[in-house]
């Protein structure tokens, strides 16, 4: 019997036979919420302070006092192995959180970026960017001198006692995520249209920031990757809406390819076998350009995509995610094992790891969830 850890590369690695992961990538609080009115038996609460638009993992806790939420009640009740962790970082200059304005509605405040963002305190909304730390080169040569070269303040306490601890773990660790990516990053920063508009008009501000940020990651993520085995590295990029990728593939090649390379590179000193991007939207003209540039597999392969046709133009791509969330609201069980059909199938092909494409949003029905995820786990087990 493989443990979760080993299950998890075995997959990912095409390996014949390998039993595949029973997962969930994360629900909303407000679904768990739901969900526990509806039937779900509770074995943890969810505290009033996290908004029903709030993450909640389902992963192992990676470390005890970490503010990331993860899930007790859905993974126990279908027995579901834990979602790889991600590891705790912060890629900010570390600002002071300033609140400049709240009410019974709403709260208004910078964030560790020096971001302004305004989050409904009742509802589903994510937080509304009002204004962007960078808009000109200026802003950002001022910016980047807010870090400085003491990565060891980002790690987690007990660093020492921490890495050897982990060191023979039975899951999974994810390093990387949002923000960080070589469009993400600058876009974070900009907001979307100052970023690509800049691309035209100030290609050397885009190119300097990911040049910046490459060093950075390169020298903070050195000191992780010298102590803990990661079994996955996440570039988070999000740069494609439903009709596919907001930039050329000229654009592409020029603004992040050379990046990815000499991230590529790096990582792979450091014998990481799993280099995944995070990208909504329609991907399939963005994937031979990732493959070009190193990077192994997808995530979270919204629905948007036909992944039967991904999985035969590109065989050896991992793939994560790719069950349409649609099948969970108002969807009938027929709906949901014409999903299933196809995903045992691409189960079979090796590669893959299944659940829904991204978490668990408020509208999901727990009987739809739950004939979902009791069938899920029954094609796994058969295959």
């Amino acid at each position: 019997m493989l443990n979760t850890r080993e299950k998890f590369n075995a997959v990912l690695n095409f390996q014949q036979n390998s039993k595949n992961l029973k997962v969930e990538y994360g629900f909303w609080a407000g679904t768990i919420r739901s969900w526990l009115k509806n039937g779900l038996p509770k074995i943890k609460d969810i505290s009033n302070n996290i908004l029903d638009s709030d993450l909640i993992r389902a992963s192992a806790p990676l470390i005890s006092n970490n503010n990331e939420m993860t899930d007790k009640n859905v993974m126990t009740y279908f027995s579901l192995d834990p979602y790889p962790s991600k590891f705790p970082h912060d890629f900010s200059p570390i600002l002071e959180k300033k609140v400049t304005e709240e009410n019974n509605e709403y709260k208004i405040f910078f964030d560790e970026y020096g971001r302004k963002q305004k989050v409904l305190k009742e509802g589903s909304s994510v937080p509304m960017v009002l204004d962007y730390s960078i808009k000109t080169s200026k802003d950002f040569y001022k910016y980047k001198e807010l870090y400085d070269d003491d990565y060891y303040k980002r790690l987690p306490k007990d660093w020492e006692i921490l890495a050897e601890n982990l060191r023979n773990r039975n899951f999974a660790i994810r390093l990387g995520g949002h923000p960080y990516g070589f469009s993400g990053m600058p876009r974070h920063l900009m907001g979307d249209v100052n970023y690509m508009m800049s691309m035209y008009d100030n290609p050397k501000l885009i190119k300097d920031i990911n040049e910046f940020y490459l060093n950075f990651v390169m020298n903070y993520w050195s000191k992780i990757l010298d102590k803990i085995e990661i079994d996955w590295v996440m570039v988070w990029e999000d740069m494609a809406f439903r009709a596919g990728s907001f930039i050329s593939s000229e654009m592409f090649r020029e603004f992040l390819s050379p990046y990815y390379i000499k991230l590529v590179d790096f990582l792979k000193q450091y014998h990481i076998k799993n280099i995944i991007v995070d990208s909504d939207g329609l991907i399939e003209e963005l994937i031979p350009l990732w493959l070009e540039v190193g990077v192994t597999g997808v995530f979270p392969l919204e629905a948007v995509n036909d992944l039967i046709k991904i999985r035969k133009m590109y065989p050896k791509l991992q793939m994560l995610g790719g069950i349409n969330k649609k099948i969970l609201i108002n969807g009938s069980k027929k709906e949901i094992d014409d999903e299933l059909e196809k995903i045992s199938l691409l189960i079979k092909k090796g590669g893959y790891i299944p659940h829904i494409d991204h978490s668990v949003s408020q509208d999901a029905e727990w009987e739809s969830f739950k004939y979902y995820r009791e069938e899920l786990n029954r094609v796994i087990d058969e295959i």
